[in-house]
């Protein structure tokens, strides 16, 4: 059933969704869009690591047209205060408290960095099984990273069937 499914999603997605120039393609756009419709359709729960936010503003910020670039990053303005104020489209994730960060740090240090993962995919990799270990860990609910880069998706919680990589 799809409406236990819970999807993290990555700045690779969140580039497409928000369509930025030079990370984005159409065709990827348009079957990632797809797949966040049918989810949100579903009553799937949909989470964004604020790590993940500042990636993909960072990359907005790099937009060579100003137009393009202050259009993109009002767009994700408004759908970032959406989050915070209505939870809709996704819930923002983790709440910044130092004990959270403390945690974060250290699982980066021990488990992430000698894999090669950044710190902002460890706080994405962290959160994902934090979901699936606390609020979602009762029977038939799936914790899934919606990513296109495939060594962030090899360390979801649940194998995720029909994944979408490019």
């Amino acid at each position: 059933m799809n409406s236990l499914r819970v999807y993290v999603i990555d700045t690779s997605y969140l580039l497409e969704i928000f369509a930025v120039p030079r990370h984005s393609t159409k065709e990827a756009r348009d079957e990632i869009r797809s797949r966040i419709a049918a989810a949100a359709k579903s009553g799937a729960r949909l989470y964004v690591t604020i790590p993940s936010i500042y990636e993909l503003a960072n990359h907005i910020s790099h937009v060579s047209n100003g137009n393009v670039r202050r259009s993109l990053a009002e767009k994700v303005r408004d759908t970032v205060l959406s989050s915070l104020d209505n939870g809709t489209p996704w819930t923002i994730i983790p709440s910044q408290q130092l004990d959270t960060f403390k945690n974060l740090i250290v699982s980066f240090v021990n488990n992430h960095v000698i894999q090669d993962i950044d710190l902002s995919d460890s706080t994405l990799i962290d959160e994902a099984h934090r979901l699936k270990d606390t609020t979602y860990r009762g029977p038939g609910w799936r914790v899934h990273i919606w990513t296109k880069d495939k060594k962030l998706k090899a360390q979801e919680p649940d194998n995720e069937p029909r994944a979408y990589l490019e």
